[in-house]
């Protein structure tokens, strides 16, 4: 993924950071299970209460994981960041 955003870069002369933040650390077994559900099964009177559950859940998560994100942006020195946000669970 890295290799391909910096062919990206490099062909359409992008002089933007790119930053690849894995948000799936902060991802709650509800929400994983009403995605299941909803998208997979199509089984939307279980699946989207689930992932409201889930959503409330990890919303703070989700604020500080985009917090993070935005000052790795703003540090990194490299063209294309990659984090893996493991320390979000």
């Amino acid at each position: 993924m890295t290799h391909l955003a910096e062919l990206l870069a490099e062909k359409y002369h992008g002089d933007e950071k790119i930053i690849f933040s894995n948000t799936s650390p902060t991802v709650p077994f509800a929400m994983t299970m009403g995605g299941l559900c909803s998208r997979w099964m199509h089984i939307d009177f279980i699946g989207v209460p689930l992932l409201t559950f889930g959503a409330k859940q990890c919303w703070e998560d989700l604020v500080k994981l985009v917090a993070y994100t935005k000052k790795a942006g703003r540090t990194s020195q490299k063209k294309v960041t990659v984090l893996e946000n493991k320390g979000f669970k």
